[in-house]
């Protein structure tokens, strides 16, 4: 018995030999913002005033090459102007014709990586609004602690293809951070997404993508799905997306909604966008409808590693209000950034 493990543990020694990495190359990267934000609500004494702020993130990228011909590389980024220091974070193994294996412990999985792919020349409509909007949460809820495989691309004559997979084996809850107690959420059991991207040519590209929840005891199973086309041509990028939110039957309100994009390449250096979104808040038992909308107009100048980018955003029915608790408001951001 002692000669078969002894031999068993030199076959495995020899097949660990065989994919062992190189050494990895690692690269540091960072960036610094300045920004001053203003905001006017007209319903809310919450929302309102102004800041001054410096935000400091830095990106550490890590590669390597395993000898039957595999990758391996890891990203993990830290940012200061967050509640927690790490604000993404993966592990990728690149298998060739096999596809690509993603572990996200902080959010890099597929169904989060398309909540909004309309064309943006600073940051999404809903960014550091009055408001919250709901597409802002496609795959947000499958993007800690989560697995994904993405197929190599498939040719489809002039068109390519590619589908992604993700699955989270506990939704809703951030990664067990690898020594933590996994902590269960109240609202959902597992996740998964699949996400099927196109590249037709001419310019064209599209997508599709749909999240499933599990619903724990005495709560519903969720689908969340989502829908784009992007157009490019010459210096000039449009898009629209649209998306549906089933919140099951439990009571919950389901969400629709659409935002659609475009954005002007002026030059090398300066850039104009505009953006816009409208959501609506579906009837449910005796509570009727309601409706959110949201545009942002954002110019940015580049000059190096210099950016000088500036967004204002209007916001009408803000989460929904209506009525005499209807919000309105209005945000104004400058950002100068430093990339190093």
């Amino acid at each position: 018995m002692n000669n078969f493990k002894k031999i068993g543990l030199t076959v495995l020694a020899g097949s660990m030999a065989a994919v062992s990495a190189n050494a990895i190359e690692l690269a540091v990267t960072g960036s610094t913002n300045v920004s001053h934000i203003s905001e006017e609500s007209a319903k809310s004494s919450t929302v309102g005033g102004s800041s001054l702020g410096v935000d400091t993130a830095i990106m550490f990228n890590g590669s390597g090459e395993l000898e039957n011909g595999w990758t391996v590389s890891t990203y993990a980024a830290l940012n200061d102007g967050g509640a927690a220091a790490l604000s993404s974070s993966q592990l990728t193994i690149g298998m060739g014709s096999l596809g690509t294996l993603r572990f996200a412990q902080h959010f890099g999985t597929a169904a989060n990586g398309i909540d909004d792919v309309t064309p943006k020349v600073y940051e999404e409509v809903w960014d550091n609004s009055v408001g919250s909007a709901k597409l802002q949460g496609f795959g947000r809820q499958t993007a800690e602690g989560a697995v994904t495989y993405t197929t190599p691309s498939f040719n489809l004559g002039d068109a390519s293809a590619t589908l992604a997979v993700d699955y989270d084996p506990q939704a809703g809850v951030a990664s067990n951070d690898h020594d933590a107690v996994s902590v269960a959420s109240s609202s959902y059991g597992s996740g998964q997404a699949a996400v099927l991207k196109l590249d037709l040519g001419q310019g064209i590209k599209g997508g599709f993508g749909m999240e499933e929840l599990t619903g724990q005891p005495g709560s519903s199973d969720e689908t969340n799905m989502t829908a784009y086309v992007l157009y490019t041509v010459g210096s000039i990028s449009a898009g629209v997306q649209a998306y549906n939110l089933d919140a099951g039957d439990k009571g919950a309100a389901d969400y629709t909604g659409e935002t659609y994009s475009v954005a002007f390449n002026v030059n090398d250096n300066l850039s104009i966008g505009y953006q816009k979104l409208k959501e609506t808040k579906e009837a449910v038992g005796v509570t009727t409808s309601a409706k959110q909308d949201m545009q942002a107009l954002s110019v940015a100048y580049s000059m190096g590693g210099m950016t000088l980018a500036v967004q204002q955003i209007d916001v009408d029915k803000a989460n929904f209000s209506a009525g005499a608790d209807q919000v309105d408001g209005e945000e104004t951001e400058i950002n100068l950034s430093f990339a190093f």
